[in-house]
């Protein structure tokens, strides 16, 4: 493991020194711009007039926490990695720093989305409490189903939040209240199910096939599904086999795939390399690195092996996928 972490650190080095601009589009920056918002504010609120003006299509990396309730709509495929979620009315979605995430249809359903950075809760003496809400980061649940009751105290509080959005002593602890929140909620999900009419086997989840019922508790399906998930984003660059997965979570890899066809509609494979496009389209379009460079970054040995694995992908090459 020290040889491949010190691969990692040399390459992550040598991408500092070249001065590579992973920020050369931010979201979070553009959309504040789009809606006149200040750059010295450490927080933005978003609605669906937000997004159907920014018209951002593309997968992107986030370089913020974000928090959002949906309050309409049948369902909207939402990608984070390669985990697609189904965001319909009643949902809350969480991401968090350096995670690829992509709308996949025109997200118009109702909500509120407040997007902020970790300057913002500075002020406050928990401040680590940002740090250990796990659906924050990869592996975590970053789409939930709440109940009519559950919905309403989010939408309170973001009712409280969009009122005194300009008074900078009381957004912050709005916003934690809002963590706290979510939290709850999520400890809450232990040990519920619910029934549904829907194809899916889970409520935020899309996965091919399964049982009508959902269950909100985890099961030890689900705590590999979400360990694989973690370890993907850690090591993908170094490790696009599926062997080395299996070996570290000590199942075999035809047991893996199993596992992650039944939870996330897609065997263990299919699941690495399209992470690794997910990564290479924020890459081709955030900045503006060049194609061998993005292949060193991805962890490929050559650019007609990353152009080859994005072609077979996408069915278009890397320079015609920046130039759409």
């Amino acid at each position: 493991m020290s040889a491949t972490r010190n691969k990692q650190e040399h390459r992550n080095e040598h991408v500092m020194q070249k001065k590579f601009n992973l920020k050369s589009f931010n979201l979070y920056e553009f959309l504040k711009h789009q809606n006149s918002h200040g750059f010295n504010v450490p927080f933005f609120l978003a609605d669906r007039h937000t997004y159907q003006s920014a018209h951002v299509n593309f997968p992107f990396r986030t370089f913020t926490f974000g928090l959002g309730i949906t309050y309409s709509g049948e369902g909207d495929v939402f990608k984070i990695g390669s985990t697609d979620y189904l965001v319909t009315a009643g949902c809350l979605t969480t991401v968090g720093p350096g995670m690829v995430c992509q709308w996949t249809g025109n997200y118009t359903a109702e909500h509120d989305t407040v997007y902020f950075t970790e300057e913002l809760l500075e002020g406050l003496q928990n401040n680590s409490f940002l740090h250990s809400l796990p659906f924050f980061f990869h592996g975590g649940r970053h789409v939930i189903r709440l109940s009519d009751e559950q919905t309403r105290k989010m939408a309170s509080l973001f009712s409280l939040l969009k009122e005194l959005k300009d008074d900078k002593s009381a957004v912050p602890g709005i916003v934690h209240s809002l963590l706290m929140l979510a939290e709850s909620f999520h400890i809450g999900l232990s040990g519920q199910s619910q029934d549904t009419d829907s194809p899916k086997s889970f409520p935020n989840r899309v996965s091919k096939g399964g049982s009508n019922r959902v269950s909100n508790s985890i099961s030890n399906k689900e705590k590999i599904a979400q360990a694989f998930r973690k370890l993907v984003a850690e090591h993908f660059p170094e490790h696009k086999e599926v062997a080395f997965y299996a070996t570290a979570l000590h199942i075999t890899p035809k047991y893996l795939s199993e596992v992650l066809q039944a939870e996330l509609g897609k065997p263990a494979k299919a699941f690495i390399d399209e992470y690794v496009v997910m990564e290479a389209k924020s890459l081709l379009k955030q900045t503006s690195l060049s194609i061998q460079e993005i292949c060193y970054w991805l962890g490929f040995e050559d650019a007609s092996h990353f152009n080859k694995s994005f072609k077979k992908q996408t069915n278009t090459t890397p320079t015609e996928y920046r130039k759409s």
